[in-house]
């Protein structure tokens, strides 16, 4: 069955089946680009914000009680499960995020007019004096972006970043016990153990924990109460801790008002700290899965001193072929999230005067880049750190040939008698050892007992 609707902005008729009304039916026509639409977390915390709404609103007596129940309850069944089809509304649309806001309220509101008279209520929800009362798409929507941040960070992110933490020091204690060339600007040097590796990037993962805790002082500040320009017109007295309030108990998580509502509705710049923060988690979880591939290459031609686990064939081609594929993937992950930040910023610096006018693609990119680096942490940590082996034998080869190791005599012989031994054994194809009875430094076993001294030293 097809709807007819009508306002100032001519006749329109709802798709079959709608039950959003015509604001969004407008926005499908006029804004029908690409195939990205907001997530369902999303539109959660749309819909937690309208909830929350109708219970300030009626307790401050500008909200009917009928009506307040009936918009309560419509968004129960929703946040259920029900009616999830009834968001359909592209990424691509106006920059303020109106037209996904009035999705919501007029699919709650349809809801709710539904439930008022099946009761035999003649009454009628209305999307905007009802639902969307004492708001604004400009504080709404912004303050929505804060929530679905700030539940995807606790709920996937951190557990994930604690998962692969825990199991990447885990790892690092059995591998420490052997000894491995260290490799700066991908050359031989200084022998370190197996494991600082993934302590170092341990460390790393820590400090980015607790960068992300500390930017979400300013995630957890809610823009509303500001309505359209961030003066709070038409929203009563008490709306914007009251509401922060309701949230924050409903939610779990330490919602207030933000401390400057004009900066709250024309500004980003929690999301730009936010996803500052994702890139700099990228950056080390890019060079972590780089420094896994590299150790695990070979197994035969390449370093070949870490085993990464086999999980799947390699090659359409090459029979018996397996490749880093996990380290590839979270890669990839890295390159996007490198992308999002920077689309972040330059949307973030886009708002004019009292409005930021590109926040969908913001919490799209935001969204975006939490989901795929929780879920990218949580399969590296599953299908590469878990089973992820060393490779005893090669280590110990390559180390007996790692030139670097003349360094720990370098206080006795001086540093350039040392440079003299390293290019006596390299030019020559001989060991240090061979070098220095070559050179009349020492004998062959005086020089390898020196260096069993400075090994057992360098690991105690």
């Amino acid at each position: 069955m097809t709807i007819e609707k009508s306002d100032p902005f001519g006749d329109i008729t709802l798709q079959p089946g709608a039950v959003w009304g015509k604001q969004t039916q407008r926005s499908l026509h006029f804004f029908s680009i690409g195939e990205e639409i907001f997530s369902a977390d999303f539109i959660d915390a749309l819909l937690h914000i309208k909830r929350a709404a109708a219970e300030v609103n009626g307790g401050l007596g500008v909200l009917e009680a009928n009506k307040q129940l009936a918009i309560i309850k419509a968004i129960d069944v929703i946040l259920q499960g029900q009616y999830r089809d009834q968001f359909p509304l592209h990424v691509w649309q106006t920059g303020s995020g109106t037209q996904t806001n009035m999705n919501v309220n007029e699919v709650v509101a349809t809801v709710a007019t539904g439930f008022l008279q099946g009761e035999g209520q003649g009454l009628t929800v209305h999307p905007n004096d009802d639902v969307n009362q004492s708001q604004s798409s400009n504080d709404v929507f912004p303050s929505a972006m804060h929530i679905a941040a700030a539940l995807a960070l606790e709920n996937t992110l951190k557990p994930s970043l604690i998962k692969l933490t825990e199991m990447l020091s885990e790892k690092a204690r059995p591998f420490n016990a052997i000894l491995t060339c260290g490799r700066t600007h991908l050359m031989d040097a200084m022998p370190i153990p197996s494991g600082s590796l993934l302590e170092a990037a341990v460390s790393e993962l820590n400090t980015i924990l607790y960068l992300l805790d500390a930017q979400m002082g300013q995630v957890y500040q809610l823009a509303l109460g500001g309505t359209a320009v961030g003066s709070g017109a038409n929203a009563p007295e008490g709306f914007r801790e009251k509401i922060t309030q309701k949230l924050s108990e409903a939610l779990g998580l330490p919602f207030k008002p933000h401390e400057n509502l004009y900066a709250a509705v024309s500004g980003e710049v929690a999301m730009v700290g936010l996803n500052s923060a994702l890139k700099s988690l990228a950056t080390v979880l890019h060079k972590l899965a780089n420094d896994v591939r590299l150790l695990g290459s070979g197994p035969n031609c390449g370093l070949n001193e870490w085993r990464l686990p086999a999980n799947e064939p390699g090659s359409s081609i090459m029979p018996g072929k397996v490749n880093p594929t996990q380290c590839e993937a979270l890669v990839m992950i890295c390159m996007q999230v490198f992308g999002n930040e920077l689309t972040v910023s330059m949307a973030a610096s886009a708002g004019q005067l009292q409005l930021n006018v590109c926040r969908p693609v913001i919490i799209h990119n935001t969204l975006q880049s939490i989901r795929l680096l929780s879920e990218g942490m949580e399969s590296f940590a599953n299908y590469c750190i878990e089973g992820l082996e060393i490779n005893d034998k090669q280590i110990k080869r390559n180390l007996t040939h790692n030139l670097s190791m003349a360094t720990f005599l370098a206080p006795e012989l001086g540093y350039d008698q040392t440079t003299q031994l390293v290019q006596k054994a390299f030019q020559d194809n001989m060991s240090l050892a061979e070098a220095a009875e070559a050179l009349n430094i020492c004998s062959v076993n005086d020089f390898e007992n020196k260096l069993h001294k400075a090994l057992m030293a360098e690991q105690t």
